[in-house]
C-alpha cells in the first residue's frame, strides 16, 4: 500500500471516528457497498453507493435515538466524501468500533 493511500485512509477514518466523541452511546457501525450487504436484502431496490449497517448503541433508548445517530454517521460520511472523493473506494467494508481503555 502506498504511503499516500495510507495517509488518505488514516484521515478518512479519523474523521469518521470523531462521531464516537459526539455520540457516547455509539459503540460500532459498519460501512458497506451493495456487494457487502446481507443476502436477504434486495439490492436492486436500493439507491446509493454506501450503506451504514450494524449500528450498536448502548444504552439504547429507542427509535428516535437510533435515527439521530444514523443521521450523524451519514452526515460525517457525506462530508468526508465531499472533501475527499477517494473515500468512496476506501470506506466499503470498514468497521468502526469504539476503543475502550
Amino acid at each position: 500500500m502506498s504511503r499516500e493511500r495510507t495517509q488518505q485512509e488514516g484521515d478518512v477514518e479519523a474523521r469518521l471516528r470523531a462521531v464516537f466523541g459526539r455520540r457516547p452511546e455509539l459503540h460500532r457501525f459498519v460501512i458497506q457497498d451493495k456487494a457487502g450487504l446481507a443476502d436477504h436484502i434486495d439490492r436492486a431496490s436500493l439507491a446509493g453507493e454506501l450503506f451504514i449497517t450494524q449500528i450498536t448503541l448502548y444504552p439504547r433508548r429507542g427509535t428516535k435515538q437510533y435515527d439521530e445517530v444514523y443521521a450523524e454517521i451519514a452526515r460525517a460520511i457525506t462530508q468526508v466524501i465531499a472533501e475527499r472523493p477517494e473515500a468512496l473506494r476506501l470506506l466499503p467494508g470498514k468497521a468502526f468500533v469504539r476503543a475502550l481503555h
